[in-house]
């Protein structure tokens, strides 16, 4: 299924934490809706930087989400958000591009090493983050220190 001219519902849904599980990790119609809003919006990330973007992680459903350790409440979890890499471009510089262009995003954490995670969360609160110590360790405002 299309969610967007460039992605589909697998790539949002597609996790290898689920399929070691053995679990399904399909989203509730609400959840759709909100990976097909979330497809748009990568649309446009898609277009600033005019090269194809790989989805690395997006939807989690509930059981998924818990087992890699995320919050009820994750932006993954409600498919608000993605982890992803455009292709040619270092995860930095993306970040960089992200937060200095006219987007409108929740948050945008360059996690180094690892790739850039945006959410496009109702609130919209541009937050700007880093990550660097991988999955589960703290984050820090601003992209660099």
């Amino acid at each position: 299924m299309k969610l967007s001219a460039h992605f589909s519902l697998e790539e949002f849904t597609i996790s290898s934490k689920a399929l070691s599980m053995g679990v399904r990790n399909d989203p509730t119609p609400a959840h759709l809706e909100n990976l097909k809003h979330l497809a748009e919006r990568m649309e446009a990330v898609r277009a600033l930087f005019n090269r194809p973007v790989e989805i690395t992680s997006a939807y989690r459903n509930p059981q998924v989400n818990a087992a890699v350790g995320g919050v009820p409440t994750s932006a993954h979890a409600l498919g608000h958000a993605a982890d992803f890499h455009v292709d040619g471009l270092n995860d930095l510089d993306v970040a960089k591009g992200v937060r200095d262009s006219g987007l409108k995003f929740d948050q945008l954490i360059y996690e180094k090493s690892r790739c850039v995670h945006i959410s496009f969360d109702p609130r919209l609160r541009r937050q700007v983050m880093r990550q660097p110590g991988g999955p589960g360790s703290a984050v820090y405002n601003g992209l660099e220190p």
